[in-house]
């Protein structure tokens, strides 16, 4: 919003209901973005290593959700806890997720190596 006088944007008070509003969607597009990339991922590796759909739906995918889950639970613990210790307000948590560029890397420089080299997808996922 810009100020008639000067023409210069003004600052919008935040809200808490526009915060909320802010986290929520926040929450909801870190969750959709990691979701579709643990799907290109499985696609990776099902459909160009032949990686056993079995050991993805079983092993990799819940362990990559739990593994992501906890560790944003405690990015949230630790900002908390600075928005305590400081009694600053404008404190939020660092979202941890996936990214499509290491998802990459890790299909093909490093289970696709293993997979080939050992045939074995429990040991090939272990090692990751």
């Amino acid at each position: 919003m810009q100020s008639r006088a000067s023409g210069r944007a003004v600052a919008q008070p935040v809200t808490n209901r526009t915060r909320i509003w802010g986290e929520t969607t926040a929450i909801l597009a870190l969750f959709l973005d990691n979701v579709g990339v643990l799907v290109f991922f499985s696609g990776i590796l099902i459909y160009t290593v032949n990686y056993p759909r079995q050991v993805i739906l079983a092993h990799m995918t819940p362990g990559t959700a739990l593994g992501v889950f906890l560790g944003d639970l405690v990015y949230t613990w630790l900002a908390l806890r600075l928005r305590k210790l400081t009694g600053r307000t404008d404190i939020t948590a660092m979202p941890l997720g996936l990214d499509t560029p290491s998802s990459i890397g890790l299909a093909f420089a490093v289970l696709r190596p293993a997979y080939v080299a050992t045939h074995d997808a429990i040991l090939t996922w272990q090692s990751a």
